[in-house]
């Protein structure tokens, strides 16, 4: 038995912050034998600001990194739905049965007509004050209905009506994206120190980040040695807006298809001002 979704129309932006992710990789590759290690590794090359100027307009933080993998095996497919199902699933929903009271985690790709019931019995944000058993649960405020909650229709495979329409309860899986870029802005001038600024909580709204996708930089079944240099471009019509002249630095870590996680790296502080580029 196979189930379809609908889109969501959970994220949602206001327009005069709108930002965007795109991504172009350059890459060497070893054709010997692996000499690194299957986990990557990557080091900081370059951060740059390039700035258009237009009101509706996007500007570019263009930021590089050198890698290095043992087995190549790295990026995800965005136009292969192979590579949205799990292991790379978006997110993971949670049924609870009332009789055993036990919680059962679960990616929709993975229910066969056997385990219905695990969809009968989803999570959904109202539960949390129905059942006792779940009064732990995130409650539906902001901002942890932004990371603990989802809006979803669940649809059988040729049926016009869901099954399923509800705000569930979910947890979002961290092989989804293989790249996680954390923002973080110096509290006051000459401070050097930084506190963590979330694009997802945006004007007290639930929006995206700049954690994304970076593409294949080998063939499937194909995966060898290699290194090179990532450059991953982040555009949005917001960023002085946001960031002003304060200086600010990125934490960056990547996945490979495996779900090996690379080491952390901590970029200079810079401001806009600083990296721009045109």
């Amino acid at each position: 038995m196979k189930f379809e979704k609908t889109s969501e129309e959970f994220m949602r932006l206001k327009l005069k912050y709108l930002w965007f992710i795109s991504i172009s990789v350059l890459v060497s590759s070893c054709l010997d034998s692996p000499e690194f290690p299957e986990t990557p590794s990557i080091e900081f090359d370059d951060l740059s600001y390039v700035e258009v100027g237009g009101f509706l307009e996007s500007d570019s933080l263009i930021l590089q990194l050198r890698f290095e993998d043992g087995d190549g095996d790295l990026g995800l497919r965005s136009e292969n739905a192979t590579d949205r199902i799990s292991p790379f699933n978006e997110i993971s929903l949670f049924s609870y049965d009332e009789a055993t009271q036990e919680v059962t985690e679960f990616a929709l790709d993975t229910i066969n007509s056997n385990e219905l019931d695990l969809i009968d019995n989803l999570i959904s944000f109202s539960d949390r004050r129905t059942i006792a058993a779940l009064d732990t649960l995130p409650d539906f405020v902001f901002p942890e209905r932004c990371d603990y909650y989802r809006e979803r229709q669940i649809y059988l495979a040729g049926s016009d009506e869901p099954i399923v329409d509800d705000t569930l309860y979910i947890h979002k899986n961290p092989r989804y994206n293989n790249i996680y870029v954390g923002f973080f802005i110096e509290t006051s001038p000459g401070s050097d120190e930084y506190e963590e600024f979330f694009w997802e909580y945006f004007q007290d709204e639930c929006n995206i980040n700049y954690d994304g996708r970076f593409p294949l930089i080998n063939e499937i079944g194909k995966d060898k040695s290699s290194e090179g240099i990532l450059t991953y471009r982040m555009t949005s019509i917001g960023w002085r807006n946001v960031l002003q002249n304060s200086r600010f630095k990125l934490k960056v870590f990547i996945y490979d298809r495996a779900g090996h996680k690379s080491n952390e790296i901590e970029t200079p502080p810079v401001t806009l001002t600083d990296i721009q580029r045109n």
